[in-house]
């Protein structure tokens, strides 16, 4: 005779009682530890009898053939709780760090990936950051411009289709996050002004936040989160609040990624001659720099892996001459940059650099 488990009417209905007698009797929940142990001991008996049964009368699912006691136990606390495809309660956080770091190392060998281990007194968690990147990680406002607007139904009252264009989900998702920021704050504006402000704050602002993925970056990203994730399980209730993870975090963080060319990361012997007088003190990349008071060098973005050209001023300026600097190299495309402590432009300045003048 069953003291928790009454009238069982099927295999399904065994697993439905023992998940309702589970949140009223956990600890957590403020039950009893020794009742919890109780129904535990009854669900054990019982399970594989009503088990046995329901396949006899074959009406088990393919994935109901292969359950268990013990893994219908934890899996069934809460409504929407998921186990991945590879967890194994036997493989230790590290070793499933030691797993990742493999599975990036051999799959994405021309990225650099940092993968780490915390634990504090009742967690566990794991941190996944991507640190560099072979290609350029986020759209162009050339490539959004494609895709700015998408072709949209509806039907009238007399279920006549009409169709419309409208703003496409993923510009209305850069206006909202621009705007929401105060960034871009126009009530009304044309396509090339909202993906100029995109362009300024994703690109030269390196406020990468607001960038939209481009399709490679973001497939990876999601490879490795289904990767990371299959080794996860997840039976959390938070509107009782109550946690029970394998670990905690585990998602992709690209924040501080940068832009690495795939030859940057292997090292090789410098073959070059040692340099002359004559050449000690020039780079194969620098131009324009004869008889100037600027030095124009080639160089490559760090976040999109395009051309730019830094143009570094050789005298001490004072700030009314930066000023009145700064605001003739904003007329010619030109933008003063922290970062690199120069001026960048986009195309080769050489040219329009020699109508600067300054006092």
């Amino acid at each position: 005779m069953s003291k928790y488990f009454k009238n069982v009417k099927s295999y399904k209905d065994l697993k439905e009682q023992y998940k309702k007698l589970l949140k009223e009797n956990h600890p957590d929940n403020g039950g009893d530890l020794d009742t919890m142990k109780e129904i535990n001991v009854e669900y054990d008996i019982l399970f594989p009898l009503w088990k046995d049964r329901a396949a006899t009368a074959d009406s088990l699912t393919e994935e109901e053939k292969t359950e268990t006691a013990t893994g219908t136990r934890r899996t069934f606390y809460t409504a929407n709780g998921w186990e991945g495809s590879r967890y194994d309660s036997h493989l230790s956080l590290k070793e499933i760090a030691k797993i990742v770091r493999g599975y990036v190392k051999e799959k994405y060998p021309t990225c650099k990936f940092s993968i780490r281990t915390h634990y504090a007194s009742m967690c566990q968690s794991l941190s996944v950051d991507l640190l560099e990147f072979p290609e350029r990680m986020y759209k162009t406002s050339e490539e959004l411009k494609e895709n700015y607007w998408q072709e949209c139904t509806y039907k009238d009252k007399d279920e006549k289709e009409h169709t419309y264009k409208n703003i496409s989900d993923e510009i209305q998702g850069i206006w909202r996050k621009l705007y929401n920021n105060d960034i871009f704050t126009a009530d009304s504006w044309t396509d090339d002004e909202l993906l100029k402000c995109y362009e300024k704050t994703v690109f030269e602002e390196n406020k990468v936040y607001y960038g939209v993925p481009t399709e490679y970056f973001q497939s990876v990203i999601d490879d490795v989160n289904d990767f990371v994730s299959s080794y996860n399980y997840n039976d959390s209730d938070s509107m009782i609040d109550y946690f029970d993870v394998n670990f905690y975090d585990g998602k992709v963080d690209y924040r501080d990624c940068k832009y690495v060319p795939k030859t940057a990361r292997i090292k090789k012997q410098n073959t070059a001659p040692a340099p002359t007088e004559s050449t000690k003190n020039k780079t194969s990349e620098q131009i324009g720099t004869t008889g100037e008071p600027y030095t124009v060098q080639e160089s490559q973005h760090t976040k999109t892996g395009e051309k730019i050209y830094l143009v570094k001023w050789l005298d001490t300026l004072s700030r009314e001459s930066y000023k009145e600097l700064s605001a003739q190299i904003k007329n010619i495309g030109g933008y003063y940059s922290r970062f690199t402590h120069s001026f960048i432009f986009k195309t080769d300045p050489s040219e329009a650099l020699k109508g600067v003048k300054i006092a």
